[in-house]
């Protein structure tokens, strides 16, 4: 009877007396000891300094525009969510309600006794009726028991970035809109 070759060396194994799986751990063991043998070149080293070089510039740039940007947010976001507050201020308390920015101290004072300021580094611009502003660097925006408003835009810009606030006169409807970028 004739035996296969594939036969001999499966018996061979198993007479050995090591499993297949190990045979093949130590292989990869072998390898990997034969590369850390022979270690990194002048090259190699370079090239991953200078990558972890150009990776670290990118992050310092990116956390100084992501706080400028979070700053952007957050204004923007207060900014609508009081004036819809005080807009369902006026709707509930049938009064008309103010909502109004001082541009020189960044403050602004809604229905209530709701007021705050925004961050330094935001340019903001307002835009409102004549009536409502009470001189060239404050403005307000007023709410009528019917849901109408005077109307009026705040613009939001940092690092060439920016958002609008709009109040439609004849709604009192608040939307936020991105404003084209400026070149730096």
């Amino acid at each position: 009877m004739r035996v296969a070759t594939a036969d001999v060396n499966t018996a061979a194994r198993r007479a050995i007396g090591v499993p297949r799986h190990a045979r093949n751990r130590m292989r990869a063991v072998r390898a990997v000891r034969a590369v850390l043998a022979n270690g990194f070149t002048l090259l190699e080293m370079l090239l991953v300094i200078v990558l972890i070089a150009a990776i670290t510039t990118l992050t310092v740039g990116l956390f100084g525009v992501g706080r400028s940007g979070r700053q952007l947010r957050e204004g923007v976001h207060t900014v609508a969510t009081e004036l819809r507050y005080t807009r369902a201020r006026a709707l509930t308390t049938g009064t008309p309600q103010r909502f109004e920015m001082d541009l020189d101290h960044r403050t602004w004072t809604a229905a209530g006794d709701h007021h705050g300021t925004l961050p330094a580094s935001l340019k903001v611009s307002f835009n409102a009726v004549r009536e409502e502003q009470t001189s060239t660097r404050k403005a307000a925006i007023r709410f009528f028991p019917d849901g109408s408003a005077t109307g009026g835009r705040i613009s939001l810009r940092t690092q060439g970035i920016g958002w609008r606030v709009d109040v439609r006169w004849l709604t009192g409807e608040v939307t936020q809109a991105r404003l084209p970028d400026e070149p730096r």
